[in-house]
């Protein structure tokens, strides 16, 4: 049975009729365990109006207060007026379908995913049919495994530095159609563009993943598109960074939905536009041709909800 424990949930709502952005601290109680999230309400939250809600992953060794730090959405929040909520992974990892060891494979992320949804709709007005998800490497992988597992509850997906384990492929039909835009780097040295061991030396294997190309194919199988891509090449305002970009955007899709990927030339293990979180030797080039945070809100803002 599902335990909430909201430490600040009195004060949350006496705070969002001021009309106050603010971040909450929630836990709750799934399977004995204490799950921890940090919520962030608009300034323009009043709790009448029912809000998109944007889920966003740490990757591994991560947290949520690092992702919120890193990947700067609450700025897009307060202008475009949505909610977001950033989960804490148990021992800063997610369990999303590879192969890892059992005391990661043991957690049900998939059921506190769940019960976090469940809780936030009922404290809150969030719009049911504009719910999406977001994250980098180990949070972007999730957010592939939650199209998966969740997607009666996703309208779209925004992987970053990820595809689709390998080891979940062969079985990877998710029950409804749901619109992705990926975000990868060809020269990632910890998640292969073209797929196979994830990880490096320093970090050792973590799984195998499936090729960019293949991930890509898959959705837009998943999502019945047959039309051919639109291909732009994003300008080159950043000479100096070594990357350039090109989006490829499938649309038409099964319940209007679109398959995106901007393919990153050269870039590396980051989102575009994001802080060098690590020396360039081990997760490769940032690229600075544009902010990968306000691609994703644009990307999930021109989704239209299943009918």
């Amino acid at each position: 049975m599902l335990q909430t424990r909201f430490l600040l949930i009195c004060f949350a709502f006496t705070c969002t009729r001021s009309f106050a952005q603010k971040d909450i601290n929630g836990s709750f109680t799934v399977n004995e365990e204490k799950r921890e999230f940090i919520l962030h309400l608009p300034a323009q939250y009043d709790g009448k109006t029912a809000l998109p809600l944007v889920m966003i992953f740490h990757g591994g060794g991560g947290n949520s207060k690092q992702m919120q730090n890193y990947m700067k959405m609450d700025g897009i929040a307060d202008k475009k007026n949505f909610i977001t909520v950033y989960p804490n992974g148990i021992n800063k990892q997610w369990n999303d379908g590879r192969e890892f060891k059992q005391e990661i494979t043991a957690n049900d992320d998939i059921e506190f995913i769940s019960q976090l949804l469940d809780t936030l709709l009922k404290n809150y007005a969030i719009d049911t049919k504009r719910v999406f998800s977001t994250g980098i490497s180990n949070g972007g992988f999730f957010s592939i495994y939650l199209s998966y597992k969740l997607s009666h509850r996703l309208l779209a997906i925004a992987p970053v530095c990820a595809s689709i384990p390998e080891r979940i492929y062969d079985n990877f039909y998710p029950a409804n159609p749901v619109s992705v835009l990926m975000i990868n780097g060809t020269k990632d040295p910890l998640v292969p563009y073209e797929g196979g061991l994830v990880g490096n030396k320093m970090s050792g294997g973590r799984g195998r993943c499936t090729s960019t190309d293949s991930t890509i194919q898959r959705y837009i199988s998943i999502d019945s598109i047959k039309k051919e891509a639109l291909m732009e090449e994003l300008p080159d305002k950043n000479r100096l960074d070594g990357c350039t970009a090109v989006k490829y955007t499938y649309s038409g899709g099964k319940n209007n939905t679109t398959v995106c990927l901007i393919k990153v030339i050269n870039g590396g293990h980051t989102l575009p536009g994001g802080s060098p979180y690590l020396p360039k030797i081990i997760i490769g080039k940032v690229c600075n041709d544009f902010n990968g945070n306000e691609m994703i809100w644009e990307f999930f803002k021109n989704c239209e909800p299943r009918s």
